[in-house]
């Protein structure tokens, strides 16, 4: 009974822990498409959407399937700052035991002189 529940226990261990090395890329996927996309769109003949259209394109590429699911990016241009936000919401591997972890990550950069 003993070798059962440690078992039991070393698997949840497991399972945790490939949850937050998961948790972790994808915090590190979705900073590298803010980033991404604020360059984008830091040329001064180009619009918004450049940025908009990047960070899905590099979301598209780091995080696909069920974990680029639950990540939603906006981008604007406020002055002479392109500014890129995003809210991600990552889900857990046990529910029960541990809750989503939701975030919302920033990029600016500053666009050329016109």
């Amino acid at each position: 009974m003993q070798y059962l529940v440690a078992t039991a226990f070393s698997l949840v261990l497991l399972v945790l822990a490939a949850n937050v090395l998961v948790d972790l890329y994808m915090r590190a996927a979705v900073r590298d498409a803010l980033d991404e996309a604020t360059r984008a769109a830091v040329p001064s003949a180009t619009e918004v959407g450049a940025c908009t259209q990047r960070a899905t394109d590099v979301l598209a590429t780091l995080a696909r399937g069920p974990l680029g699911r639950g990540v939603t990016v906006g981008c604007r241009i406020v002055g002479g700052t392109v500014l890129a936000d995003a809210h991600v919401v990552l889900a857990s591997f046990l529910p029960g035991i541990v809750p989503s972890w939701s975030f919302d990550l920033h990029a600016a950069a500053r666009r050329e002189p016109q």
